[in-house]
C-alpha cells in the first residue's frame, strides 16, 4: 500500500517539474470558491496570478495566534481528512521583510490549533537553517513536517534576501507531503517524502504572511497583541510584504 502511495505522490510531483514561473495560474474565482481571507484582501486589480499579503498592514488577530497575519485558508466546507486530501500548491514567493523578521508563508493545519506542515522564511537564529544567523538580512527557508512519530522534522531549503523570490512547491497526497524550493543561490532542494502522523480530523491549507512575534519580556509565545507590537518595535520590524506570483492551487485525484 505504501509503495502505491509513494508512486502516486511522485506522479503528482511530476506535474510540477517546471518552475512555477513557467506555468499558468489559478483564476481568482477558483481561489475564492475554496479560500476565505483573514485580514485585507490580497487580490490586486487586475489579478494575473499574484496575491500580496501584509500582516502588519492587516493586523489580523485570530485570538490564538503568535503574531499578526494576513492569509487565505481553505473554508470549513471544503476541508477533507489527510487521507482524502490530494492537493498541489506552487508559486513564486517574494518576501520583502526587515532584517530579523520571521514569517510563515504556507502551512497545513489540522482542525483546531495543531499544525502538520509549516514553511518559514526567517532571519532569526536557528541552527537548522543554512545560514542560521539572526538579523543579518539572510532569510532561511525552513520546512517543518510532523511525521508518524509525532515529532517535527525540519528541512532547510535554501536562503534568500529581502525582495528576492524563490519557487515553492507543496504536494500533499493522501497523507504524504513533499515540499520543494528553488532559489537563485542554492538551486532546487526538497524535503523527504514524509508520511504525516495519522489523524481522522479534517485538515486545511493556508498561505500568506503570518508574521511571528514573541513576548519581549520572556522570549516565549504570547497571544497578547500589545506584546507583539512591542516585539516588532524593539526588533525594528516595521513593515511586511509577502507576494505570491504565478499562483497555482489545485486538487487532484478522487475527491469525496
Amino acid at each position: 500500500m505504501r509503495t502505491a502511495l509513494h508512486a502516486a505522490a511522485l506522479s503528482l510531483l511530476a506535474t510540477i517539474a517546471l518552475p512555477a514561473a513557467a506555468q499558468s495560474y489559478t483564476p481568482q474565482a477558483a481561489l475564492q470558491k475554496l479560500f476565505a481571507v483573514e485580514g485585507n484582501s490580497p487580490y490586486p486589480s487586475p489579478y494575473v496570478g499574484t496575491l500580496n499579503f501584509s500582516a502588519l498592514t492587516s493586523k489580523y488577530d485570530s485570538g490564538h495566534g503568535h503574531g499578526y497575519r494576513n492569509e487565505i485558508k481553505v473554508t470549513d466546507k471544503q476541508r477533507l481528512s489527510a487521507a482524502q486530501t490530494h492537493e498541489h500548491f506552487a508559486a513564486r514567493v517574494t518576501p520583502t521583510l526587515p532584517a530579523g523578521a520571521k514569517t510563515i508563508v504556507a502551512q497545513y493545519h489540522v482542525e483546531g490549533l495543531d499544525t502538520i506542515l509549516k514553511v518559514y522564511v526567517q532571519d532569526t537564529a536557528d541552527k537548522q537553517g543554512l545560514d542560521g544567523k539572526a538579523g543579518n538580512g539572510v532569510f532561511d527557508i525552513l520546512v517543518r513536517i510532523l511525521g508518524t512519530d509525532g515529532k517535527e522534522a525540519t528541512t532547510a531549503l535554501g536562503t534568500v534576501h529581502s525582495g528576492e523570490g524563490f519557487d515553492l512547491d507543496i504536494v500533499f497526497n493522501a497523507g504524504e507531503a513533499l515540499v520543494t524550493a528553488r532559489t537563485a543561490s542554492g538551486g532546487e532542494l526538497k524535503t523527504p517524502l514524509t508520511r504525516i502522523k495519522a489523524d481522522d480530523r479534517q485538515i486545511y491549507f493556508k498561505f500568506g504572511d503570518y508574521l511571528q512575534a514573541l513576548d519581549p519580556d520572556t522570549g516565549k509565545h504570547t497571544t497578547v497583541a500589545a506584546k507583539w507590537d512591542e516585539y516588532y518595535r524593539l526588533n525594528h520590524i516595521d513593515s511586511s510584504l509577502v507576494s505570491f506570483s504565478h499562483t497555482i492551487f489545485e486538487r487532484t485525484g478522487v475527491q469525496p
